[in-house]
């Protein structure tokens, strides 16, 4: 197993690095398995005194040649919102391991829980969104201007496979192909975001396992993925069923919703411009992102050699690529298979 692999090789790659004294760390470091993403191992490392997270980072869901380095450089731009962790070294050489590595903060908590933490997640939002974009290189982020256009543009690439698979029910390609057309048609209304433009760094990876809420400090971690774009993008998938329902089976009811709204524009460092409006109209293209990419995950995980291999996660897949649960999301929209 691939995290077996290297937890044999982090302590080598540590005392060859010059890494511990870099660290304030002891000879005698301990490295335990934390968890795994789709495409990042995480493990923890610590002397019994100090720890810290040691990311291994596999594949890019961006198709970035340097992944672990665009990771590094939004967390130093995220670090002064105080709900980010800290990063301390990235190495991209691939020399010693063939994946990039990042040593972060290691933040103590548990997951969110939607019907606890609501307004700390609003809060968390609300100040990586007030973040002074005067004092940030944007330079390092990808920027999304036409987020309905390359809402589209994502799902053609993701689904270009999975729409030509024979292991494909033809069914499912048809509901896909309908999701797209209906996209395509509708896609004008994203002149409403470039007449109205609010730019924000978006995670777009917000289920409620990427929060720690702590005793004290809550966090927002994994900015595998981030772009700077309109804060409805990072709204509009944590607050959709595709990510409540993903880890915690929670679906979130209106009333919750509104006070998450509320929460959050109470919250903001600057003016509220029309935030509910924003989410409403992007929530089509969030499904149809949320839903293309299961639909790429399913047909990576037919191969057997796949690096990470998360039972768990091909179950729910499964479960989301159902077209009786497409048509759940969608029926507004008059969309089906």
């Amino acid at each position: 197993m691939l995290r077996d692999r290297l937890k044999d090789k982090i302590y080598d790659y540590l005392k060859n690095n010059s890494i511990l004294s870099k660290l304030d760390l002891k000879n005698n470091v301990y490295v335990t398995f934390l968890a795994q993403g789709e495409y990042n191992v995480n493990f923890i490392i610590t002397d019994g005194m100090k720890k810290y997270v040691f990311r291994v980072n596999t594949g890019s869901q961006l198709e970035l040649e340097n992944q672990i380095k665009y990771e590094y450089d939004a967390l130093r731009a995220l670090e002064k919102s105080g709900v980010t962790p800290k990063v301390y070294y990235v190495d991209d050489k691939k020399a010693y391991f063939d994946y990039g590595i990042l040593i972060m903060e290691f933040l103590e908590g548990r997951p969110l829980e939607y019907d606890k933490d609501l307004k700390k997640a609003a809060n968390i939002f609300s100040r990586i969104h007030s973040l002074d974009f005067k004092k940030i290189n944007r330079d390092h982020f990808i920027v999304e201007e036409n987020i309905f256009s390359e809402r589209i543009l994502e799902a053609r690439r993701l689904l270009k496979n999975f729409l030509v698979s024979y292991l494909v029910d033809p069914k499912l390609k048809r509901y896909f192909d309908n999701f797209l057309n209906w996209c395509e048609k509708h896609k004008n209304k994203e002149k409403y975001f470039i007449e109205n433009k609010w730019h924000v760094i978006n995670n777009t990876e917000v289920n409620s396992h990427n929060f720690i809420i702590g005793e004290k400090n809550n966090f927002l971690i994994d900015w595998e993925k981030p772009v700077i774009s309109d804060p409805c993008q990072d709204l509009t998938q944590f607050l959709a069923k595709t990510t409540t329902l993903w880890k915690a089976n929670y679906i979130l009811s209106e009333e919750e919703i509104e006070s998450f709204f509320q929460e959050y524009v109470n919250s903001l460092c600057i003016p509220d411009d029309h935030i509910r409006e924003r989410v409403r109209l992007y929530t089509p293209y969030l499904y149809l992102r949320a839903l293309s990419w299961c639909a790429y995950a399913w047909l990576e995980y037919q191969n057997p050699n796949k690096d990470i291999q998360n039972m768990d996660t091909i179950r729910k897949i499964e479960e989301y690529l159902d077209i009786e649960f497409m048509n759940g999301l969608l029926k507004e929209y008059n969309i089906c298979g």
